[in-house]
C-alpha cells in the first residue's frame, strides 16, 4: 500500500504532500500536473505491480480456502453512518472537480479545500471543537516552523550557494541538471521525510531556472522540467525506507497497532531496491516523454 501510494500520488497535484507544495510554488495547476506525471506514472505503476508480485511472490503464496474469512466478511457492516458518508462524497466530488478548473477560476487549491472543509463541517453540523481536536496540530506546526527555517536559510544565502553548487557539478548542462535532481531527490527523500526535503528543494529550483544557460534550454516548455524531475524524485523516493514518506511512518504506526510490525530494516530490504527500479523506469518515461514536447 505505501510503495503503490507513494508512486501514484506523482501523478496530480493533490496526490502527495510534495506535489502540493511544488504546484503552489510554480503556479502549476490540477491539469498540467495529470497531463505532464500521468503518463510516467501510470507506466511506472505497471513496473510497481510487477515489482510487487516478484518482491513478494512468497507471502503471495495462497490456498482458495485461506480467503474464506476475508470473503465471508460483510463490508456494509463497518458502515457507521451513511448520511454523512454521502454528505462527505458529494464535497469530495465537488473539491475535485473544483480543484480541475482552479486554473481558470483563479483560485488557489488551498481555498478550495479549505471551502470544501468549512462547508463539509457547516453540512454535517458537527461541532467545530471536536474536528478541531482531531485536527494532528504537531505536524502543522512542525510544517510552521519548518517554513521558517528554509525562508532563513533562503535570506541568508544558503540556497543560491546550494544552486550554485549543482551548476558547478553539472556545468549548467540543463538535463544532466535534471537528471541530478531526480537522483538527488530521490536518494535524499529515501532518509529525510519528502515533505521538509521538498520546502528546501523548491527555492534550490527557482534559483536553477533563472540560470541563463538553463533558463535558454527550456525557454519552449511553458513549465520547467526541473519541476517535474523534483516531484518524481521526491514522491518516488520516498519509498526508500520507513521514514521516508508521510505514507510509510503512518502505515508503520497503524502496522505497529494491528501487532504487525514493520522493522526500518525489513522496510529498507523491499522499498530501497523497489525504489531504484521504480526511479529509474520513471526518470526514462519522464524524460522521453519531456523531450517529445519539445
Amino acid at each position: 500500500m505505501v510503495l503503490a501510494s507513494n508512486v501514484g500520488g506523482a501523478a496530480t497535484l493533490i496526490g502527495d504532500p510534495p506535489n502540493t507544495m511544488i504546484g503552489s510554488a510554480a503556479g502549476i495547476d490540477f491539469n498540467a500536473f495529470i497531463i505532464h506525471m500521468g503518463p510516467t506514472v501510470a507506466i511506472s505503476l505497471c513496473v510497481t505491480l510487477l515489482l510487487l508480485r516478484y518482491l513478494f511472490r512468497n507471502e503471495l503464496k495462497a490456498r482458495i480456502d485461506d480467503r474464506g474469512g476475508v470473503m465471508k466478511e460483510n463490508e456494509y457492516a463497518y458502515l457507521k453512518d451513511i448520511k454523512t458518508l454521502k454528505k462527505s462524497l458529494g464535497v469530495l466530488i465537488g473539491v475535485i472537480v473544483l480543484f480541475a478548473f482552479h486554473g481558470i477560476l483563479n483560485l488557489e487549491p488551498s481555498i478550495i479545500a479549505l471551502g470544501g472543509a468549512a462547508f463539509l463541517l457547516i453540512i454535517t453540523r458537527l461541532p467545530p471543537e471536536q474536528v478541531l481536536h482531531e485536527m494532528d496540530w504537531t505536524t502543522l506546526l512542525f510544517f510552521t516552523g519548518l517554513f521558517i527555517v528554509v525562508g532563513f536559510a533562503q535570506q541568508a544565502g544558503l540556497i543560491t550557494l546550494l544552486s550554485n553548487l549543482a551548476i558547478n557539478i553539472t556545468n549548467g548542462d540543463p538535463w544532466f541538471t535534471f537528471l541530478i535532481i531526480v537522483w538527488l531527490s530521490a536518494l535524499s527523500s529515501a532518509f529525510v521525510d519528502n515533505i521538509p526535503f521538498t520546502a528546501t528543494m523548491i527555492p534550490v529550483i527557482d534559483s536553477l531556472n533563472e540560470n541563463s544557460i538553463i533558463a535558454s534550454a527550456f525557454d519552449s516548455f511553458q513549465i520547467s522540467p526541473l519541476w517535474w524531475a523534483l516531484s518524481l524524485g521526491a514522491n518516488f523516493g520516498g519509498n526508500g525506507t520507513l521514514i521516508g514518506s508521510s505514507a510509510a511512518i503512518i502505515a508503520g504506526g497503524l502496522a505497529e497497532k494491528l501487532h504487525y510490525g514493520i522493522t526500518f530494516n525489513r522496510f529498507i530490504k523491499v522499498g530501497f531496491p523497489f525504489m531504484v527500479l521504480t526511479v529509474l523506469a520513471g526518470t526514462a518515461v519522464l524524460l522521453i516523454d519531456t523531450l517529445l514536447r519539445i
